[in-house]
């Protein structure tokens, strides 16, 4: 008998996340958010204070526009990304992109509240 490859579907593997994970998932997803709106506010107050300057392009151009445009444009991104997320819930990948993404937030807040209390 010879045996045949395995197929596209076959190979996919499927790990659900259970209640507890999902549950993990929503607070993940709610600080994800809320690291966002800090970040920006972060942003914007050091910019403010003429310390600092927008490295990211895009940010940059939504913040020279004006905070409303900058702050829709951000707030929206991220809101996309945790709904994208959220409807990917039951799957172990998205609980781990949502500790990356936290975690990433996460320190980047960090270091400009450190260096903003630097000042």
């Amino acid at each position: 008998m010879i045996a045949q490859p395995p197929t596209r579907r076959s190979r996919i593997r499927r790990v659900y996340v259970g209640p507890f994970g999902q549950q993990v998932l929503v607070y993940l997803l709610l600080g994800l958010w809320i690291l966002n709106v800090a970040d920006l506010l972060l942003t914007k107050y050091a910019i403010g204070l003429g310390f600092a300057t927008e490295s990211n392009d895009v940010m940059r151009y939504f913040l020279h526009v004006g905070t409303l445009t900058a702050a829709v444009f951000k707030i929206g991104i991220v809101t996309v990304g945790v709904l994208v997320l959220w409807r990917l819930r039951r799957y172990r990948a998205a609980l781990f992109a949502a500790v990356l993404l936290s975690g990433i937030f996460a320190a980047v807040v960090a270091y400009q509240v450190f260096w903003l209390m630097s000042l």
